[in-house]
Formats: C-alpha cells, structure tokens, sequence
C-alpha cells in the first residue's frame, strides 16, 4: 500500500511539472523529432517543469547526437515522411511507414502484395487494373489493403548493433487512411537499439542561443553517420545529414550538381579478362542476366546504366569484379573497366539473385560495350552482356527513356549523385532495380516505369518553374501538390499492352501519364500491376509514348515505342512451359495460270 502511495505521489509530482509547461512542448514526446528518445530520457523528460527546462531538454537531445547534423537530417526524413506517406486522419511522419522511415532511413527494399479484387483482378497502388481499365499513375493511391515488407539487408546497420536483416511488414488501407505495423516486436526492438547507438557525446548540453533548436554538440562531438541504401556503407551513429531541410512549405534549393568526369575511364584489365571480353563481343551471347541503357542525369548530361546479375547460389563468396570494355564505331578503346564488386540480394518469389548495378559516363557518340561480372581471378563469367549504344547531347528534342520493369521502387535517404544508376529524382530521390533476369513472381507486382524529356506545353501557358523536388516513392499515399494555374502542362499519352507469347493478354490501354517532375523540363512515371492473376509464361510488355503538345506531323505525336520481355514464374519459382505452337495452317494454293494464247 505504501509503494503504490509512493508511486501515485510521483506520478502526481510529474503531471504538476508538466502542467507549467505550454502546449509548444507539452507533446513534444509524441513528436516524430523525439522518436530517438531513449527509456532514460523519456523518465528525464517526467521532470521538465516549465518551457526553459523543455528547451534546454531538447537542445541536449540534439547536441547528444551531434547537433545541427543530426537535426537537419531528422527534419529532411520527416518533411519526406510528411510528404510521401500522409493519410486521410494522419500526418505522413506518425504514420507507420513514416516512423520506420525517419528512425531507420530507407530500406534497402519494398516488396507488395495485395489481395485479389472482388472481380477477379487485383489493383496496385496506382489504380490500374489487371484488366488494364483504369489510368497510368504513379504513386497515387488505390482501394483496398496491401501487405508492404519494407527489408533492411544486414549490411545497413553496424554489425555490432546485433540488429541484422530487417523485414517490416505494413498494412496499408487506403481506403480507411490506415497503415499499421504486422510485426512490432523486432521492428520496435530494431528502432529502441538505434536510439541508444544515435548518441554520440552523452554528456553534450544544449548551448545558449535562446531558442532549443539552435543547439550544437560541443567542440570535438562526433558527427552522425550511417549507412544509407544507396551506398550500403556504415559508421557509427544512425544518421547521416544531407542537404540542409527547406523551410516550412518552400522545396529546398537544388544543391551544385557534381561536374560530370568528360575524361572516359581507364583501367588496366588482365590478359585473361579482356580475352574474356572480347569473346563475348565477337560472339554476342549474353550469360547471366544483363541489363543496359542511356539515359540522362538531372543536368541533361548523358550516360550508359549497367546491370548484372546471378543467382546467389553461383556467386562468388568472396567480392567479384566488374570488366567493362567499350569501343567506339571503329573498334578503337574508349574505356576500360576492371573494379571490386559489391552484390546486392535481390528476390523474386524464392529465387534470390545477386546484382551488381554501375554508371558509364562517356562523351555522346556511338559505342560497344561488354561488360561482365567475373571471378576475383577474372577468368570465370558470372553475368556479362553486350550492347551497341548511343549517347546523345543534349537538345531540345522529346526523348523518352528505356522502358524499366522492375518488382519495387525504393525509397532513398541521401541525396543522389547525378548519374547514380537507376536513381531519379534528387530531393526525393527513389531507385528503379531493372529485373534484369526478366523472371517475376505472382505474389509479386510488376513497376513499369519511364522518364520524359522535353515535352511541349501547351501554347500560350506561362513556363512552368523548374521544380526541385524528385518523383514520390512507390509508397506514396498521398497525391503530388497540384501545380500553379498558369503552368505549363504537358500532355503526355501512354498506350500499353501485354502479349503472352504473340497473343494478347488483354486488351491494350491507353491513358494520360500523370507525369511526376524530377527536373527541368525532365519527368519520370509509371505505375504498377500486381501479376496475382497472370498465368505462369512468357510475356512482352509494349509502351506506346505520344507527346499530345507537339505538332501533328512529328515524331513525337505520333508516339515513341518501348517494350520489355518477362516471365511470370511457376508458384514453386520453377520456368514454365512454352505454350503448345498452333498447328500451322497449310499455305493456299496458288491459282492455276491462265493458258497464254
């Protein structure tokens, strides 16, 4: 009875406390700025008695985990949070998805599933149906609930932390304006060890600047860092700044784009690899999984994407290495590649490739290039591919990029570099994992995604400012912000169809693309099919691109063509069969010549 009188007269001190404080920090606990509160802090915090206590709280919360850096980071992944995950009755940031996002960063991947439609089909978070009778969009929201695992492979956390690969399963509802966590106990548990490890000078105090969020960690503090998906590296504490955050409702000024290197690459290769490689450019024969294309960085500049993979069971234990060799049009070397090889896991259905992904940045022109992933010794192919490229200069003609089917769109942290491969967008930056061994799974959902180049606005209306921000995530609940009425619209016209073996697979679709800015005049889209109700086989995946702005008489209107093959795996992750050829119709006969007189 004594204890529970005790327990009751502390409990009634601390509501006292807090009851001098002002509602400007009375919940800030709950807030996503505090989600690195420890157990120990949150008792600290039991204390705070009026508003200088709260601020001089918070301003060591910060300096404790190296101060401004931390700070601004924590701000940029929760503007992110705000911005790609907000719900109906919820701010983006005290959402689910938005917690693990601001606390643990992006994952290394994020996988759907969705339950079939009551009619038979199954949507994907943008609407569009199996039976394609709904419109092209990316990242707006669907009815209906999806199941998303967000992974964090085990190499995004410091070995030492314990935590190893993460999966979070999310619920999420768009039609009720939920998302909930599946599996809170290793999510939470994750979350609680990175809160203790953010602390880098536990004994850091706020500095007076009259205001908790000027504070500073001391002279000497450690600065935060941590992995972040886009380089897999780590050290010691959980988070790394990028850019400075925008003000409240303003985007963030693009940061000076890194000089693009005009000098090609040049490395020696081994004796053994380069007879490697010139083999299988002589024979054209692809092993592996290969996967390449042109495209453009937020600048304009051009550059060659490479993908690699190989199944996990045949890669190397130690780091592979990457060959390249790419020759102009008459055979001369214009660049060589011979570098170490970090693979990344990647699943389809209970298949797990390794994948290697690499940017070749070379002066527009006419090329060759052979690339292989190899054994360290360098005479055993893993993966390689051979393809001839151009790399054009920038101009102001409509271009639209290579067609990229892939099975998640990721999510990033950090701010990209300008050709970083597969990765668009630079204030919200996601990465598009092309499925270079082209195999999917039923459980899985098929991401087509593209970007536009110089589409024509419409005549008359005002130019449209260079946006800042980059494509939302694939996770993105809530719609973009609607542009100005006097801006410049493009009109873009998508057509797409899916044929299983030369027969379609349903009918064709077409549908205005709700393009998503990543930069001047530079737009990527896309959206996503769950594959629930696609029979095991062999598909082609046809992208028709109409620029409706542009004169009747162009290229552009009349539409640029892009198409990718596929394979829907077996539910066991088998092959399937071929269908059975059709009997072949036998050939009309020829009609009888007329006698000549």
């Amino acid at each position: 009875m004594k204890k529970a009188c005790i327990m009751l007269a502390v409990l009634a001190a601390a509501t006292m406390a807090l009851a001098q404080v002002s509602a400007k920090y009375k919940d800030w606990p709950k807030s996503p700025e505090a989600y690195f509160l420890t157990p120990a802090e949150r008792a600290e915090w039991s204390s705070v008695a009026n508003d200088q206590d709260a601020e001089k709280f918070i301003g060591a919360y910060y300096a404790k985990r190296g101060g401004d850096r931390f700070k601004d980071e924590i701000a940029r992944r929760i503007a992110a949070a705000d911005s790609q995950f907000k719900l109906r009755r919820q701010r983006g940031a005290e959402s689910a998805r938005g917690h693990l996002l601001v606390t643990l960063g992006g994952p290394s991947r994020v996988s759907t599933t969705r339950p079939q439609d009551a009619s038979g089909g199954a949507t994907g978070d943008s609407g569009l149906n199996t039976r394609p009778d709904a419109g092209s969009g990316f990242g707006s929201s669907a009815p209906g609930a999806a199941v998303q695992t967000w992974m964090y492979a085990k190499d995004k956390f410091d070995p030492s932390w314990g935590i190893g690969e993460l999966a979070a399963r999310i619920n999420v509802d768009a039609s009720r304006g939920t998302d909930e966590l599946q599996n809170p106990d290793p999510v939470n548990h994750a979350i609680a060890i990175v809160a203790e490890k953010s602390i880098v000078t536990p004994g850091a105090t706020a500095v007076a600047s009259g205001s908790a969020g000027a504070a500073t960690a001391p002279a000497g503090a450690p600065p935060g860092a941590t992995a972040t998906p886009s380089t897999g590296s780590r050290a010691a504490a959980p988070v790394r700044p990028a850019v400075p955050p925008a003000a409240s409702g303003a985007p963030a000024a693009p940061a000076a784009a890194a000089p693009v290197p005009s000098v090609p690459a040049t490395a020696a290769i081994p004796p053994a690899t380069r007879a490697l490689l010139e083999g299988i450019a002589r024979d054209k024969k692809d092993s592996g999984s290969f996967w390449g294309g042109p495209f453009r960085s937020i600048p304009g500049d051009p550059f060659y994407a490479v993908e690699l993979s190989v199944p996990a069971d045949k890669a190397p234990a130690s780091t592979a290495k990457f060959a390249g060799l790419v020759t102009s049009e008459s055979g001369q070397d214009v660049a060589t590649f011979w570098d170490d090889a970090t693979l990344t896991d990647v699943k389809s259905g209970n298949r797990t490739e390794k994948i290697y992904e690499r940017s070749v940045v070379l002066p527009p022109g006419s090329y060759r290039g052979t690339f292989a992933l190899v054994g360290p010794e360098g005479s055993t192919t893993l993966a390689s591919g051979t393809s001839t490229f151009q790399l054009h200069a920038k101009t102001g003609d409509f271009e639209v990029s290579p067609l990229i089917l892939a099975s998640t769109l990721t999510p990033l942290t950090k701010r990209p570099a300008p050709t970083d491969p597969f990765v668009f967008g630079m204030e919200k930056p996601i990465r598009v994992d092309p499925k270079g061994n082209r195999l999917f799974a039923r459980d899985e959902s098929l991401w087509y995604f593209y970007t536009v180049t110089n589409p024509k606005t419409a005549a008359g209306a005002a130019a449209a400012p260079a946006p800042a921000a980059g494509a939302p995530t694939a996770a993105a609940a809530g719609a973009p912000a609607a542009p100005a009425a006097d801006a410049a619209k493009p009109r873009i016209m998508a057509r797409i169809g899916v044929l299983r073996e030369g027969q379609p697979a349903f009918a064709p679709f077409s549908g205005p693309a709700e393009l998503q800015p990543l930069g001047a005049d530079y737009y990527g889209t896309g959206s996503e099919i769950p594959l629930t109700s696609f029979e095991p086989g062999y598909y082609t995946f046809s992208l028709n691109v109409r620029d409706l702005n542009a004169p009747r008489e162009s290229a552009a209107f009349k539409g640029v063509d892009r198409k990718e093959e596929f394979v829907v795996l077996k539910p066991d992750g088998s092959m399937p069969e071929h269908r059975a050829a059709a009997p072949a119709k036998p050939a009309p006969k020829a009609p009888p010549k007329k006698p000549t007189s």
